[in-house]
This record gives structure tokens, C-alpha cells and sequence, in this order.
């Protein structure tokens, strides 16, 4: 049987972008639910691009490796517009969905580029916010754009939830990177606030108003999406699903 039959409506490369998405990264799993069809399936293939992306750090050894890994997405991504996709699951669904959508080419390259700057501590807090324009509003531009969605309020507003995913992200893996020695809060905090990254990365760190300072900024841009899906129309809204918290 062919790996593009369908079951249920959704392709076998579909089903598995789905679970590695499901898998590890739930909660934007169930957010994706959310969405309606012609938005779904290129959600959770661009999702399953930005697990497969994200995992690269955590299972090489050497950062050559890493590059190497990001360079086989790069070239797939080449392949895909050139109409040859690669053998692989999560690089033929995005084929499907890149030809059936019209997605652009810029949004995916930007997610792949990305990924070359996440082992690097960021200097200040503009620069992590730049950071998660960078790797995590992309998805939401693609989404909106498989859906037809061109609305710059729209945009605006993927770009808040994304600095907000980003800083959230940030937050939240304070305690994992400090166990495995990375240090990827905001350097000019750090200093601000008194903590070196030597006490932070052996889990000694007084790091509370740093967390707050981070939290501070996350609630700023979570404020700015409200005002701006309220300018939304209900179809607009509707796009937004994803971005519900």
C-alpha cells in the first residue's frame, strides 16, 4: 500500500507529522487541533519540521554533526521546490502540503537558519525576542498563509505569539539547559540582576527576578495579541485558533 493513501483523511506521512508532533510538542498539538482543515495539515507539518529541527541539539555529540543535519534539511528544502522531495516522512508532507498551499519558501529557510544560532546565549532580551521572531512566528506565518489569511493585523499578531512561545520556551528551560551546563538567558539580566553563569548552570542560581524580568516580557506580548485579535474579524479569529493559550 502506498505511503500517500489515505486513512480517515489524512495521509500516512500526514498521520506521522502528527505524532512526532503529539509526541513532543503536546501542547501545540492540541492547539492545532483547533485549527480548520486547510490550516491543520500544514500546522502539524511544519510542527513536525520544528521537532525534527529542535532535536537535532540534544541527540549530536559535536556541533559539525549538528550542522551537518541542519544542511540535509536545507538541501530537502531545496529539493522540494525543485519538485524531488527526499524519502523521508516529514519531508514529503511538506511537499503535499507546500504544493497543494503555495507556501513560501522564505518562512521554511527561515526556520532551518534559525536553528544555527539555539546553542548561542543571547545578550539581551531584544536579541531572545528577535530570536523567536526568527524560529517560532514562521510557523504561525505559514499557517495563516496555507489558510489564505493576508492581513497584517493577522501577522501582528503571530509575531507577538511568537515572541511569547519564544519567551515562554526560554523560561521553562532554565532548569534542563542549567543541567546539561547551557546558559541561554539573556546575558545583560544576568548582570543585572547579579547571577553568573557558572551559579546558574550548576543549579545554584538565585533566579527569580530574572524569571520574573523574562515572564514581564511574555505578558507584554500575550497583552498586545488580545488588543489585536480584537481587531480581528470572526473569520480572522478563526485562523488564530492556534494561538489560544
Amino acid at each position: 500500500r502506498s505511503k500517500s493513501t489515505r486513512r480517515g483523511g489524512t495521509s500516512a506521512h500526514g498521520a506521522y507529522c502528527m505524532e512526532l508532533v503529539r509526541k513532543h510538542d503536546h501542547e501545540n498539538y492540541l492547539c492545532s487541533l483547533l485549527l480548520p482543515d486547510d490550516g491543520r495539515r500544514t500546522a502539524f507539518a511544519v510542527r513536525a519540521l520544528n521537532v525534527e529541527l529542535a532535536q537535532i541539539q540534544d541527540v549530536v555529540s559535536r556541533p559539525d554533526i549538528g550542522l551537518m543535519r541542519l544542511q540535509f534539511w536545507t538541501d530537502a528544502l531545496e529539493r522540494i521546490y525543485k519538485g524531488s522531495a527526499p524519502e523521508q516522512p516529514v519531508a514529503q508532507e511538506l511537499a503535499a502540503v507546500i504544493r497543494s498551499r503555495k507556501l513560501s519558501k522564505h518562512w521554511l529557510s527561515r526556520l532551518i537558519e534559525s536553528r544555527k544560532e539555539s546553542d548561542k546565549a543571547h545578550t539581551s532580551l531584544e536579541e531572545a525576542e528577535e530570536y523567536a521572531e526568527r524560529s517560532v512566528s514562521p510557523v504561525l506565518y505559514l499557517t495563516l498563509q496555507s489558510m489564505g489569511v493576508q492581513d497584517l493585523n493577522c501577522d501582528h499578531v503571530a509575531s507577538h505569539v511568537g515572541k511569547l512561545q519564544g519567551l515562554t520556551n526560554l523560561i521553562r528551560g532554565v532548569p534542563v539547559n542549567a543541567s546539561r551546563g547551557r546558559v541561554y538567558v539573556p546575558l545583560q539580566l544576568l548582570a543585572k540582576h547579579k547571577v553568573s553563569q557558572e551559579s546558574l548552570a550548576r543549579g545554584k542560581a538565585d533566579t527569580r527576578e530574572v524569571i520574573y524580568e523574562l515572564a514581564c516580557a511574555a505578558h507584554q506580548h500575550l497583552e498586545k495579541r488580545y488588543v489585536l485579535t480584537c481587531r480581528s474579524s470572526p473569520d480572522e479569529a478563526g485562523c488564530l485558533a492556534e494561538t489560544v493559550d
